[in-house]
Formats: structure tokens, C-alpha cells, sequence
């Protein structure tokens, strides 16, 4: 052993250590550096392993964090960056507002110092580059529809110099001259007039003058650059992806000419203007009627956050997982620590050093570990957000709405937040470790080498993990946490998840005893196995940890690839099912959930009136407010579903009428998300609010529907378009005539619609299918990490317990025993550990799965799926945990052959 004072025969001088003679308590700085600190210069390897295991538990949590900070921070009130913050913020319940609300209001405000903004929002895209761009590639624009005069003639506050307004005029002028210096009046001169962010046009290198082509519904237009919209130091600057123009140009561009999305309000400067918002308010509930909604501009920003708040909780739970594996290799290297410090923790005893001391040294010595593994997985969780943001945001988009979000950035509660947790966790995996050093006896008792102490407390019974496994069933069976807004957290569920990953943990310990027992008589006659198998019978605490930990990477692996597994296969199903016709047409701009994108009456008769053309649906989608929170509402020809794309029943419709649109106006059919959120059923009536007024309809079926976790109602389209005066399309379903060839077809309607997205029903499903696995590609990699970090903790253990057998070690060298011989027994042990802990995390992943396919995924998105188990999968998992697990123990094995029996490590 290397002394403390250098000396290698192992001799210490008390006097070098501390100042004896007065026999008082060191301080903790004293027992740190010449305790702590020695062990991590002596072992920068090993100290270095601990801090990139917290480092990589850390990073990834923080990395999904900042990853999902970055796309809700997309969902913002883009109107306050040109009129500052609003007061207040009038909206639709559904279909937007008539020009006349604003006259209305203004009307009932009489002289009061109010300024009214009419905003109107919408989406367009890039034009496609090539056929084989898929859906969401291509950058989507938010359009801010303002009246450009009010915003100029109101006192705005920090961006009250509205010089931009005037930088370019009225845009191009025809045969490529010099910008038309119109200043500030040219934009209403020119209705293709737009502003952009200064960002996007240093990216493009746009100037005034200049244009920007873009795709609004299914026309391509190209919009002429009046000014560029400054950068600002004092807030928010504006997306990249955001556009300005004015607003009854944008009404002009997308048909929707009299209509408003919203219309904020913003009381004037001067004395009580707390006490005139609330006058404000006042006066706004005295004119709705239910007619529209009033709400507060921080209501608007927090309905993007709980639009993901189950998918971002899902992803933050998932990424907890490396940590969470990580704590089990913490603590088995304080614990081990522990054994090999025995003699120097006693000696400091006999120096009067008190429990207390020792207790509080070690948890120290877990926080600095915390502190530099917070601080470098800070650094890695930053860079590799950076990355994340990207899967996030494309799922975001996919299934929620448009993020423009294309990095994450860091703030200083973020690096405490995560410090805190890095910190937080190393403390908790030190604790039992600090109990066991406090409690080591004085020097004058300990012997060299003491024997491995075998484990007897309450998580080594099988009955503790059964207790956990009973308890995590019962949980299963309580109902989800409800939020505002309709969000479902099933808290019980997650927690139903973790106790059985528990029990599991603990029954791996008891199972590997039970097998190491088992197999004794039958591998006598092999010394290697016969040693490995000994060391076994009755596990350690450590071989229990390992074994725990390898069974949580493997389970939790296991049970994400059954839900991704059963959710393929339910998608295949309702695919099949539900695809049945020839073309699926939309806008070309639609590249998102959110998309604003529509088709025109006059196109989609066109492309109807095709003489390829059998039959038709066409769909029209809608947004709609009810008390419970915020769905979708759907028009189409319900009729033509019966014909040729009958629907995924969970409850099928009874009553023929609602196959007729001349019997059906008080019928409606909902999705089994729906059924979920709003707690209704088959049966129930339910109260729309639409443009013309509330209709009352009864539920007369349940489908099951995977794109809209929200819910849908769908209503015969002939009641939609009279309720909504509209005949714009979402979308348009077409059956051909027999012997038409759809890709024929496909590309003549293309040749004469450009604007148009046409997909054939293979291409469809490819593309429903790529999105559907690009939701999911965020999983694997936390996935991937998790069973990295087991195994390699696996090699940790087993590097820790041949610690301990170092005397066995030498006198198996004497009697005989090679290297080789004992790099193989280690290898033996260590394929057995691996074989409980991943065949056991199979096992336990098959109930998992359920958990999560049944309880937390119904609870949360209301979705039912077909239970799957992909077998080769994870059969091949298991192969890889055991042969790695083995490889690594025989590398560990080959290191300890040699490890003398009288040095310090």
C-alpha cells in the first residue's frame, strides 16, 4: 500500500495526517484533501468514469429540458413584438370574428384610451424544390395579418420607433428597377407587401425591394420586401419564421376577406390603469353572449405549453432513465469505496475523527462528484439539445402545431436547475455509503482484506420486491391527474412503473441466488464456473445492484420497444382500415398540425370535376373551444366513409340516420381521444359553439383516430358549412374510376394545380408510417444510453468485488491458478449477472409494456393499441446485454488477475 506520507511500505506517520496532540475533530476541508481528494489523484480513471456517468445522466435530462423549453418558447403572441403586450385578447370560440366585432367594441368603449388591434395569423410555406421532399421539411412561415395604421398611430412602448414601416415602399418595381420610394403609404398601394425579421433576411440576404416567394393555400406568390424588421436588445427579437403584413392584405391573400382570428385590446398610458383593465374586462363580458372569449395574453402563451405538456413529460420521464441507472453505479462505487477505505476510515476513528464527521465527509465527497458531473453534463446536455430540438420540434410539429424553434439556449436557472438535480442525486446515492463508513469500527479491530459482507437487509428479500410489484398493480388502477385545459397526467401510472421496475430489481437479487444455488452440483467439475457460481449463492449487495441495474436499462428498453411495437402495429391496422381511397389531396403549404393552409371551392370543383373522378369527400377542419378545453371539429360527407373508408369503430353507430345528411344535423361522431378528454361517451349530447350560434348534438359513435390527441367531432359537411358559412378544404379524398392509374392522374391534376400536395394511397401510408417512426426517434437514443451505462456499471461492480477478493485472488495464484483462469471465472460471474439482469428486464418489461400501453398511454392521449411483443427484438437485446456484460467482466477479470494483493487502489 502507498502510505499517505509516499511511503511504499505502507508505515504512516499519525503526525503527517493531523494534528494529534490536541486530539480534536478535523475540519472538513482537512478530511477532504487528505482523504477525498488523495483517492481521486490516485484513481483519476475511476473518479473521472463517476463524474461522465452523472455528466451523462445530467446531460440527457437537460438536453430533452432545454429541447422542449426551445419549441413551447416558439408558441408565443407574435402581435406583442410589433404592438407590445396587450391588455387583453378577444377570440372565437370557433371561426374566427367578423369585421364587425371591432366596430362593436370600439362603439361600447366610447372615449376611453383604449387601442384596439385586429390581428389576423395564418401559415405558408417555401415552395416545393423537388417531388420527393416529405411532408414537413420544408420551413413554414407564421403570416401576422395588423393593421398597420394602428399600430403606427398607437403609443406602443418599447418598440414605439416604427421607422421599418417605411424602409422599401411599395416593393419591386416591374422590370427589375430601383425599390418605388413610397415610404410607408407604398405597402397599401401594393397588397403582396410584407415586413421580415432581420434574421431571416441576413440569412437570405433579402433587402426592401426584394422578394420573398411563398405558398399561401395553393397558390404560389410572391411578396415584395417593404422593410425589414430590426433586431431588438430590449426583449424578444422576432422568429425568423415570422412575416408581417398588413391586414387586409392578408385577408385579400388567403380568402378570408371580413374575418378576424382575434382582436387585442391595450389600455392607454396614464393614472388607475389597473383599475381601466379591470373596467375593461367589465365591459367585454357585458358584450359577449357567448359569442367570444377573453383572455389574458399569458392564457394565450400557456396554451401552447399544456398543448405538449404529456408529450414533454413523457420525454423528460424517459430521460431520466440514464440517471436513474447511473444512481445504482454512484452508489456501488461510494459503497465500494467504503471496503476498500476501511482501514484508513478505522484509523481515523482511533484519531478521534467522530461518525458524525465521517458521515458528512463522504456526502461531501457524493456532492463534489454531483457538482462536477452537473457541471460537465450541463455543458454536454447544451451542445446536445442543440440536436434534440430538432426530433422535438419535428414531433411538435406532427402533432401539435409550428415550431420555429432550431436551437436551444441556456440560462442561468436552467444551469441550477440542473446542478441541483446532479448534486441532489450523488447526495441520495451516497447516503447509505456515508452510514456504512460512519459506522466502520476503530483500526485497533479491522483486519487486512476483511471478508465480502453479504447483504441481509430489507431490499435483499424476495418478498420486498413481490410487495412492490403488488403495489405497483394497484396503483394501475387509479385514474390520470387532471389539468386545466384537458391535459391528462398519469401520475399513478409512472409511479406504477417505477415500483415495478423496483420489485424487479430487488426479485433479480433473490433469482440470482436461487440459480447460483441451482447450478452449483452441476458445474463442480468446471473450477472456473464452480468459483464464479460459489461467489453467487449468496449475492452481495453489490451483485444485487448490478443486477438491479441491468434489469431497469433492460426493462425500460424493452418496454418503450413494445409500445413503439404495438403502436405500429395498430397504426398498420387503422391504416389499412381507414386508407382505402385513390388520392389524397391538401394545400401543398400543409406541413404541419397547426397548418392554416386551405383549398378553395373553386379548385377543389375543379379537381373533382376531373373525368377520373368517382367519387369525392371533402374535408373541412375547424378549431373549437369547449369548457373542457380545445379540440377539433371535422365536416365531411359522412356518407362517403360508409362507402369506401369505413373507420376504426370503438363504438359503432346504431342509428342509421347518421349516414344521411338530411337526418343526421344533430349528429355527430367523436374520437376515442375525445371520449377520454372531455370524460363523455356514446350518447351523450354535446354544446358547440359555432359562428351561427350553440347547437346542441347527441354522440351517436366512437372511432379510434392516432393523429390528434386533442379529440375530434366530426359532423355531416353540409351542417358544417352552414354553420360556418365557409367552403374551404382541409383536404380532399378521391376515388378513382376503374382503370384510371392513380399516379396518371396524380400527375395531371399536379400539372394543373402546382399549389397542391397530391398523394397516392402508398405514398400516403409511407408518409403516415416516416412521421409516425420520427416521433418516436428521440426514444431509442435515451434508450441506448440507459443500457451503456448498466453495463458498464456491471464492469464497475465487478471491478469493485475483485477489489475486496484480493487475498483470495493471491492465494488462487498459488495453488495454481492462471490469469487466464481467473479472467474467465470473473467472466462467468459477470454473464451470469447479465443473464438475470437482462432476461429479467425482458420479463419485466412484458408487464411494463402494458403499464404503458394500457394505463399510461389511454390515460394520456386516449389512444388504444394492440398489444405487441417484437420477440426477435428483444431477443437480440438480451443476447447484447449478456455477451457485452460478459466481454466486460472478462476485461475486468483479466485487470484483477493481476491485482496484488498488499497496494492501495
Amino acid at each position: 500500500m502507498v502510505g499517505w506520507n509516499g511511503r511504499s511500505d505502507g508505515r504512516v506517520e499519525l503526525g503527517e495526517w493531523f494534528e494529534v496532540e490536541s486530539m480534536e475533530t478535523p475540519t472538513l476541508s482537512l478530511l477532504l484533501s487528505r482523504t477525498t481528494f488523495r483517492h481521486w489523484r490516485a484513481q483519476p480513471r475511476q473518479t473521472a468514469l463517476l463524474i461522465l456517468i452523472i455528466a451523462l445522466g445530467i446531460a440527457v435530462y437537460f438536453a430533452i429540458r432545454l429541447a422542449n423549453r426551445a419549441a413551447v418558447a416558439s408558441f408565443q403572441n407574435f402581435t406583442e413584438l410589433v404592438t407590445g403586450e396587450s391588455d387583453w385578447i378577444v377570440t372565437a370560440p370557433s371561426g374566427g370574428l367578423p369585421d364587425s366585432t371591432l366596430d362593436e367594441i370600439r362603439t361600447a368603449l366610447g372615449s376611453r384610451a383604449v387601442d384596439l388591434f385586429p390581428v389576423m395569423e395564418t401559415t405558408a410555406t417555401r415552395p416545393r424544390a423537388s417531388e420527393a421532399e416529405a411532408i414537413g421539411e420544408r420551413e413554414t412561415f407564421n403570416l401576422l395579418g395588423i393593421d398597420l395604421l394602428a399600430v403606427q398611430n398607437a403609443a406602443v412602448g418599447r418598440r414605439s420607433d416604427r421607422a421599418w414601416f417605411g424602409q422599401g415602399g411599395g416593393g419591386a418595381v416591374e422590370g427589375g428597377g430601383t425599390p418605388d420610394p413610397l415610404g410607408f403609404w407604398g405597402v397599401f398601394t401594393n397588397p403582396a407587401s410584407v415586413f421580415v425579421p432581420e434574421a431571416l433576411a441576413q440569412r437570405e440576404k433579402l433587402v426592401p425591394g426584394g422578394r420573398l416567394r411563398v405558398l399561401i393555400n395553393e397558390n404560389l406568390i410572391d411578396l415584395d420586401i417593404a422593410g425589414i424588421i430590426p433586431a431588438s436588445a430590449e426583449g424578444p427579437n422576432p422568429p425568423e419564421t415570422l412575416l408581417i403584413l398588413d391586414l387586409p392584405a392578408l385577408q385579400q391573400l388567403t380568402g378570408r376577406t371580413g374575418r378576424l382570428d382575434r382582436i387585442e385590446l391595450r389600455v392607454g398610458a396614464g393614472p388607475d390603469a389597473g383599475g381601466r383593465r379591470i373596467e375593461l374586462r367589465k365591459i367585454l363580458d357585458g358584450l359577449d353572449g357567448g359569442r367570444w372569449r377573453v383572455m389574458a395574453p399569458s392564457d394565450r402563451r400557456e396554451a401552447g405549453a399544456m398543448m405538449t405538456r404529456a408529450f414533454r413529460l413523457n420525454l423528460t420521464i424517459l430521460s431520466l432513465l440514464a440517471l436513474m441507472v447511473g444512481l445504482y453505479l454512484v452508489f456501488q462505487a461510494l459503497d465500494g469505496a467504503v471496503v476498500r477505505r476501511r482501514e484508513e476510515i478505522g484509523i481515523l476513528r482511533s484519531l478521534g475523527v467522530t461518525a458524525g464527521a465521517i458521515r458528512t465527509a463522504w456526502l461531501a465527497e457524493a456532492a463534489l462528484l454531483g457538482v462536477a458531473g452537473g457541471l460537465v453534463g450541463a455543458l454536454l446536455g447544451w451542445a446536445g439539445a442543440q440536436g434534440a430540438v430538432r426530433l422535438v420540434g419535428q414531433t411538435v410539429n406532427a402533432l401539435y402545431y409550428a415550431t420555429s424553434a432550431r436551437s436551444a439556449s441556456m440560462s442561468f436557472g436552467e444551469l441550477l436547475g440542473a446542478l441541483g438535480l446532479a448534486v441532489g442525486s450523488a447526495v441520495v446515492a451516497g447516503w447509505l455509503p456515508s452510514r456504512s463508513a460512519a459506522s466502520t469500527p476503530p483500526a485497533q479491530i479491522l483486519v487486512r482484506n476483511p471478508p465480502q459482507i453479504r447483504s441481509r437487509s430489507f431490499w435483499s428479500h424476495g418478498g420486498t420486491g413481490l410487495m412492490l410489484v403488488l403495489l405497483g398493480w394497484l396503483l394501475t388502477t387509479v385514474g390520470p391527474l387532471r389539468m386545466e385545459g384537458g391535459t391528462r397526467i398519469p401520475v399513478a401510472g409512472y409511479l406504477a412503473a417505477l415500483l415495478l421496475v423496483l420489485g424487479g430489481g430487488v426479485l433479480a437479487g433473490t433469482v440470482l441466488g436461487i440459480l447460483a444455488r441451482i447450478g452449483a452440483p452441476w458445474v463442480r467439475r468446471f473450477p472456473t464456473l464452480h468459483l464464479a457460481i460459489t461467489h453467487l449463492r449468496e449475492p452481495s449487495g453489490r451483485h444485487r445492484l448490478a443486477s438491479a441495474g441491468l434489469l431497469c436499462a433492460v426493462a425500460m428498453t424493452s418496454g418503450m420497444a413494445i409500445l413503439v411495437a404495438s403502436f405500429d402495429r395498430t397504426m398498420r391496422g387503422w391504416i389499412e382500415r381507414t386508407f382505402q381511397a385513390d388520392l389524397y389531396i391538401s394545400s401543398d403549404g400543409a406541413q404541419s398540425a397547426s397548418t392554416q393552409n386551405r383549398i378553395s371551392p373553386e379548385t377543389w370543383r375543379a379537381v373533382t370535376s376531373h373525368p377520373a373522378v368517382a367519387d369525392w369527400n371533402v374535408i373541412q377542419v375547424a378549431e373549437l373551444s369547449l369548457p373542457g378545453g380545445d379540440t377539433m371539429l371535422v365536416g365531411a360527407e359522412l356518407g362517403f366513409a360508409r362507402r369506401h373508408t369505413p373507420l376504426a369503430w370503438r363504438d359503432e353507430p346504431r342509428d342509421e340516420a347518421i349516414w344521411d345528411s338530411e337526418l343526421n344535423g344533430g349528429m355527430v361522431l367523436v374520437s376515442e381521444a375525445f371520449l377520454s378528454r372531455f370524460q363523455v361517451d356514446s350518447g351523450d349530447t354535446l354544446v358547440l359553439p359555432t359562428p351561427r350560434g350553440l347547437k346542441t348534438v347527441k354522440i351517436a359513435g366512437v372511432f379510434s383516430d392516432y393523429g390528434n390527441e386533442r379529440g375530434s367531432v366530426v359532423v355531416d359537411r353540409r351542417h358544417f358549412v352552414a354553420w360556418f358559412g365557409d367552403e374551404q378544404a382541409s383536404s380532399l379524398i378521391l376515388l378513382l374510376k376503374p382503370g384510371s392509374g392513380d399516379e396518371g392522374v396524380r400527375s395531371e391534376l399536379r400539372g394543373a394545380h402546382p399549389g397542391l400536395q397530391i398523394l397516392t394511397n402508398a405514398h400516403l401510408r409511407r408518409e403516415v408510417l416516416r412521421i409516425f417512426r420520427q416521433t418516436f426517434a428521440i426514444t431509442y437514443a435515451l434508450e441506448f444510453i440507459g443500457v451503456v451505462v448498466a453495463v458498464a456499471g456491471l464492469g464497475m461492480t465487478l471491478a469493485a468485488v475483485l477489489l475486496e477478493r484480493r487475498s483470495e485472488l493471491t492465494t488462487l495464484r498459488a495453488l495454481g491458478m492462471g490469469h487466464g483462469e481467473i479472467a474467465r471465472a470473473t467472466a462467468a460471474e459477470g454473464a451470469l449477472l447479465a443473464l438475470v439482469g437482462g432476461v429479467g428486464g425482458i420479463g419485466i418489461s412484458l408487464g411494463l409494456g402494458a403499464l404503458l400501453i394500457f394505463v399510461v398511454n389511454r390515460q394520456t392521449f386516449g389512444w388504444t393499441l394492440q398489444y405487441t411483443v417484437p420477440g426477435g427484438q428483444l431477443g437480440w437485446l438480451a443476447l447484447l446485454v449478456v455477451v457485452s456484460g460478459t466481454a466486460v467482466a472478462y476485461g475486468v477479470g483479466r485487470w484483477g488477475a493481476v491485482l496484488p494483493a498488499d497496494r492501495e487502489e
